[in-house]
């Protein structure tokens, strides 16, 4: 398969193992290019997904001599699912000849946002819920190309859903017992009143918008910011969340910090404050620029990852 300059890709996927990884490696092969996806071996949960033409290597990406070895071939395009400091680095000193970089950042250094919906002219810098690191990465791979040429790309998706991981809870986490309590039809506590909009995107779509992204030239050095057409409210995502078991959900509201005095450590401050806020975006850049399109609407991603998950849980 080509790019839009007509060139076969050769690509390297670092964390194809995992999740979002293993999407985006079988997304890319699915489409014809040659892919070849790089972990350190510790994790094998989707092995069996990955198809057996998609070549394995094992390196630790953190590590120079590893990285030297990985880049005795030559990539055209390298994925990074998981970035780091250290990663972007590693990749720009040894990467030869290489015509695109794209790592997966988040929509979590915009928060709490400026403006709805968001876009890629707002300030990342807010780090609500700790997501300084987010922009650090990003950060170094942008300034590399600004200095150097690097030709790095930055997707940032908010909340990803789809199947192969449980999905957001009413706490801001993804807690295994959030399904079962819909099941069971526990009362659902939700913070303030419910009405923080929430936009995610399916994790198929977010390997779509990296593949139109290695296969356009001209975007380097640019951000985007990548989800569904729309948003929800948090109680509207709770009751398409039962709607899709056949249960009506009975929602509690209920202030931010009387649910940290009500959980204590049992959640998370910042996955709760960081659901309280809105996540809503404009995709404009990324349908203008890249071509994508998301093949998902946000009713059934919800109902897709709600009905996989109910599933996974009677196993």
């Amino acid at each position: 398969m080509a790019d839009k300059e007509g060139r076969d890709l050769n690509c390297i996927v670092f964390g194809g193992t995992g999740w979002v990884g293993h999407t985006i490696a079988n997304c890319l092969h699915d489409a014809g290019h040659d892919v070849t996806i790089c972990a350190r071996g510790r994790k094998s949960t989707y092995e069996a997904e990955i198809p057996g033409e998609i070549r394995r290597i094992r390196a630790d990406k953190g590590e120079p001599a590893d990285v030297r070895r990985v880049f005795e071939e030559v990539y055209d395009v390298v994925i990074d699912s998981v970035p780091t400091p250290e990663s972007v680095e590693n990749i720009a000193a040894h990467a030869r000849r290489l015509r695109r970089y794209i790592h997966c950042s988040s929509t979590g250094g915009y928060a709490p946002l400026a403006r709805i919906p968001g876009d890629e002219t707002m300030p990342y810098d807010h780090f609500m819920g700790g997501w300084k690191f987010k922009a650090d990465v990003d950060a170094a791979a942008l300034d590399l190309f600004v200095r150097k040429g690097f030709p790095a790309t930055v997707i940032r998706p908010p909340y990803i859903t789809g199947p192969g991981l449980l999905p957001i809870d009413n706490q801001g986490g993804r807690r295994g017992d959030f399904i079962p309590d819909i099941l069971n039809s526990v009362p659902l506590d939700l913070p303030n009143d419910g009405l923080a909009l929430l936009q995610p995107v399916h994790v198929e779509d977010l390997a779509l918008s990296v593949l139109l992204a290695a296969e356009e030239p001209r975007c380097a050095g640019q951000v985007y910011n990548v989800c569904l057409e729309k948003a929800v409210t948090l109680n509207r995502y709770l009751e398409i969340t039962g709607e899709a078991l056949g249960r009506e959900v009975t929602i509690r509201h209920v202030p931010v910090d009387e649910m940290f005095e009500k959980y204590g450590e049992a959640i998370s401050k910042r996955g709760l404050y960081f659901l309280a806020t809105h996540m809503c975006y404009d995709i404009n850049k990324a349908r203008d620029q890249l071509g994508y399109q998301p093949t998902h609407t946000t009713e059934e991603a919800i109902e897709e990852t709600a009905r996989w998950a109910s599933a996974s849980v009677g196993d």
